[in-house]
């Protein structure tokens, strides 16, 4: 092989790697926007149909670190509006399963009554207390419109407790930890109203 056939080789491999790096490149950036979306219908797909006409993941609202929403570090709650007035916040919370920590994510409307509840991340046992399978998902719209107004405290437990909610079969521990993350989410919001709703053109001079 003579050096010309030589540098024609070495050249073509450089290309070949290029092109393979670039390739990867581009379907890593793919991937991550294809997740980011996913992510986010995830999470928008709690709000009814046509109550926003904003893009609520982007009117972020930093939150203070809280035992009410079961994080001692600081998240964000994300605001939904509709022709310029608050219709929903969507607020982060985490309750104490039997397996570990469950994320979920409340739509709260401005009167402070749910829209809706889901679990975003957990580690409960599939088929006991696992809440993100299909036949546990008729538990969470147990939720929905319910506030601390039309249920008062002694309300906000399973109905093995004295309460009103019932409890997922086989899995009391996980459905008492919601009860309760989803009880304390509503008192934080009643406690930080104001700033939770406060629409952009508010906070402008």
């Amino acid at each position: 092989m003579n050096s010309r056939h030589a540098v024609a080789l070495a050249l073509l491999a450089i290309l070949g790697l290029v092109l393979v790096v670039g390739i990867q490149h581009l379907l890593s950036e793919r991937i991550e926007r294809e997740r980011q979306a996913s992510a986010e219908r995830a999470m928008l797909d709690l709000l009814p149909v046509g109550s926003y006409d904003n893009h609520p993941l982007a009117q972020r609202i930093a939150l203070p670190a809280s035992d009410l929403l079961g994080k001692p570090t600081p998240e964000f709650a994300y605001l939904a509006t509709r022709q310029g007035a608050p219709s929903a916040v969507l607020l982060p919370a985490t309750a104490n399963g039997y397996e570990g920590p469950i994320r979920l994510l409340l739509a709260i409307g401005p009167d402070a009554r749910l829209l809706g509840v889901k679990v975003l991340e957990q580690h409960e046992t599939p088929g006991l207390g696992d809440l993100t399978a299909a036949d546990k998902r008729p538990w969470l719209r147990g939720f929905v419109d319910k506030s601390l107004r039309t249920s008062p405290e002694p309300d906000w437990r399973v109905r093995a407790d004295g309460g009103q909610f019932d409890q997922v079969a086989g899995a009391t521990v996980t459905s008492r930890g919601v009860v309760k993350a989803v009880q304390q989410a509503l008192s934080f919001f009643d406690a930080h109203r104001q700033r939770l709703l406060e629409t952009p053109a508010e906070k402008a001079p």
